[in-house]
């Protein structure tokens, strides 16, 4: 009874918001879910350093006015825990299952 209850809140939610409401909604629930990601740090010469694994979690950063990530990358890995890698030498890839 508790989850129909809380469909039809959504359904009335997402009915009074506009398109653009919800297109930013959904963007911040797909942060809150995470996904599984391979984060690397790469050197001068283009060779990855090390990776790390980041499972069902999320990488941020703070933004420019353009929404480019700038500074440092933040997130929790499962090999090493925390960890905070420059933006310009990381790659992000999403684990594909």
């Amino acid at each position: 009874m508790k989850n129909l209850i809380t469909i039809f809140f959504l359904a009335f939610l997402f009915s009074a918001c506009t398109e653009e409401s919800r297109n930013q909604m959904f963007k911040q629930a797909d942060n809150l879910l995470g996904k599984d990601l391979r984060v690397s740090y790469v050197a001068d010469n283009g060779k990855i350093v090390k990776s790390w694994t980041v499972r069902d979690g999320k990488v941020t950063s703070e933004k420019d006015s353009g929404g480019n990530a700038i500074g440092y990358y933040y997130f929790w890995s499962n090999e090493t825990g925390y960890v905070q890698i420059p933006v310009m030498r990381t790659i992000i890839e999403e684990i594909k299952q």
